[in-house]
């Protein structure tokens, strides 16, 4: 999986966007639905994974682990579009320093 991997499932729920944050009342299912797709990623051992910070890999596995605490902050919606924001937002990054 690649960088464009991510950008892909992004797209896929039309939420190609660093704001994400700003659509929780226009489309909750589809943060829902979009955190639970990146965290299944996040777990996988990937090369692109290991560009990520540890803290996003972290709460991925946590929150597929059935963690209580974790289960119980993501189940807001805003703190799962917060996530998925920074996410996005870090990608864009790393793709912007490899093109320097």
């Amino acid at each position: 999986m690649s960088k464009e991997t991510y950008l892909n499932i992004y797209k896929k729920y039309d939420l190609y966007r660093s704001d994400i944050y700003m659509l929780t009342e226009e489309k909750p299912a589809e943060i829902f639905f979009l955190f639970e797709e990146v965290c299944e990623e996040l777990v996988e051992q990937r090369a692109i994974n290991r560009q990520l910070p540890p803290e996003f890999i972290k709460n991925a596995q946590l929150f597929l682990g059935q963690n209580t605490f974790i289960n119980v902050y993501f189940s807001f919606i805003d703190n799962r579009a917060f996530f998925l924001s920074d996410l996005i937002d870090f990608l864009a990054l790393i793709r912007s320093a490899k093109k320097i």
